[in-house]
């Protein structure tokens, strides 16, 4: 294995958002662990390195059944079960263990742990559930042989069928004859593209009515089902139906990304003032401090909430004057600058109006400004600066964001869009980064997006910086 694939591998074993354990079966002891699994169960390193897997369960198990269950994954290989598990402290967690058999050399049988926190889990299942069951649209979802799994009532009253008809039928028997070839088509392409979106066909109910529909498809995390959900155009005016559509797809699509990282952030701050104030061990003048980031990420949460409607019924047909529009966005932020001393240079030398849809194109901006700001806090930098500027390249208006916070290592560069890829600074932000920001100027937008180290010069001292350049 050369050292860009231990790097890689190194890399998702420390940024996993799961708990990963590997334990020695010969010495009952955790030789490798990643942060993860320090924050799930409250453990310092050192402390880590003595217990055992008896000290992280709840079940009562004797040393034999311990070992019982321990040889049953050895002969099977692997294993997969609920249990409950505890904190150092004594918290309960309710935890789903995946286990597998590695076996380095005959006198090293390890096993490789990882460990599912089900409170979290269970939370954004109930959030689905609720877009499932309430949603007017008909949702359903599928194996990948198309037998119906399940569906909501709205499925049931579009397509005219009762539950036990619709479960023994197969989601191909409600199109005509020669569309169900184009539908059979659909499932490999979700598998390959892990979503087919506004699919146009016709739609047979049970009483042969037929019905122009709009169909999306996702594939969902277990890899096995897939996400269906149907619109009927025939009921609804175009316009009307596209903004509900697109705002229920939004939704869903957006409240793992945009929830699930800053409700993690606000619970691990409150879980760490509570343990700390019950072992006597909190700094008191911290709080203000702590207080300040959950009010400001609760600020971020309810910001959603309030723009969610301008997001879900927004369109690229609009078009602004970028200049305003950063403005706008600097306004916006003006408190989360001031607060970290960063110093906004605005360098405008030409200013043309863009299409886009303003609340995506302003959140891929704070993304990048917030990128900044991370790594402004991260590397202790004193003189903060961030440099906006607009220029005529080519005769396309082109937007630069530049700041002097030291770049980013020459190594990491390539890897900055990776899927699962993360710095250390991204990490105690929103988790959006400069990957979302991609996804919407170039796949969204249509624009080009690029970014480089740089350096700056201000007040006659040159600083080595990062810049992002948005070309329109």
């Amino acid at each position: 294995m050369n050292i860009q694939q231990q790097t890689l591998l190194s890399t998702l074993f420390n940024e996993s958002l799961d708990a990963i354990l590997v334990l020695d079966l010969k010495t009952q002891k955790f030789i490798l662990f990643n942060q993860k699994a320090l924050e799930l169960y409250n453990y310092t390193k050192e402390d880590f390195k003595e217990i055992t897997p008896k000290d992280l369960t709840l079940e009562f198990l004797t040393p034999e059944e311990m070992k019982k269950r321990q040889k049953n994954i050895l002969e099977k290989g692997w294993d997969r079960f609920k249990t409950k598990h505890k904190t150092k402290d004594g918290k309960a967690l309710d935890v789903l263990i995946k286990s597998k058999r590695i076996e380095l050399n005959v006198e090293s049988i390890l096993l490789y742990i990882t460990v599912i926190n089900l409170g979290k889990e269970q939370k954004i299942e109930q959030e689905f559930e609720t877009i499932f069951y309430s949603s007017k649209d008909g949702i359903a979802t599928i194996d990948l042989d198309g037998k119906f799994i399940r569906f909501n009532d709205s499925f049931k009253q579009l397509s005219e069928y009762s539950y036990n008809e619709l479960i023994n039928i197969s989601v191909f028997d409600l199109f005509h004859q020669e569309n169900k070839e184009k539908i059979k088509e659909l499932i490999p392409q979700v598998i390959k593209k892990k979503y087919i979106e506004n699919f146009e066909t016709t739609f047979i109910t049970k009483y042969e009515k037929s019905m122009i529909t709009y169909i999306t498809m996702n594939l969902m995390p277990n890899q096995k089902e897939i996400l269906l959900i149907i619109k009927d155009f025939t009921l609804l005016k175009l316009i009307d139906l596209e903004k509900k559509f697109k705002s229920l797809n939004e939704l869903i699509q957006n409240i793992s990304h945009q929830w699930k990282q800053p409700l993690s952030t606000i619970s691990i701050i409150a879980s760490g003032i509570k343990l700390q104030n019950e072992l006597k061990l909190y700094d008191v003048s911290n709080l203000d401090n702590d207080m300040s980031k959950i009010v400001e990420i609760t600020n971020y949460l309810s910001n959603i909430i309030n723009n969610f409607d301008d997001m879900a019924f927004e369109n690229l047909e609009k078009s602004y004057s970028l200049c305003q529009l950063m403005n706008e966005i600097l306004h916006d932020m003006k408190n989360l600058l001031n607060k970290n001393h960063i110093k906004i240079i605005t360098d405008y030398k030409i200013d043309n109006k863009v299409y886009i849809d303003k609340f995506r194109f302003s959140e891929a901006i704070k993304n990048i400004l917030n990128n900044s700001i991370e790594a402004f806090i991260e590397k202790n930098i004193d003189n903060r600066i961030i440099l906006i500027k607009t220029e005529n390249i080519d005769n396309h208006i082109t937007l630069k964001i530049q700041d002097n916070a030291g770049g980013v290592d020459e190594d990491i560069l390539p890897k900055i869009l990776e899927p699962y890829f993360t710095t250390k600074h991204q990490s105690q932000g929103t988790g959006l980064g400069l990957t979302n920001s991609y996804k919407i100027i170039v796949e969204m937008h249509k624009y080009l997006f690029s970014f480089d180290n740089c350096h700056i010069k201000f007040d006659n001292e040159e600083y080595k910086g990062f810049i992002v350049s948005i070309t329109f």
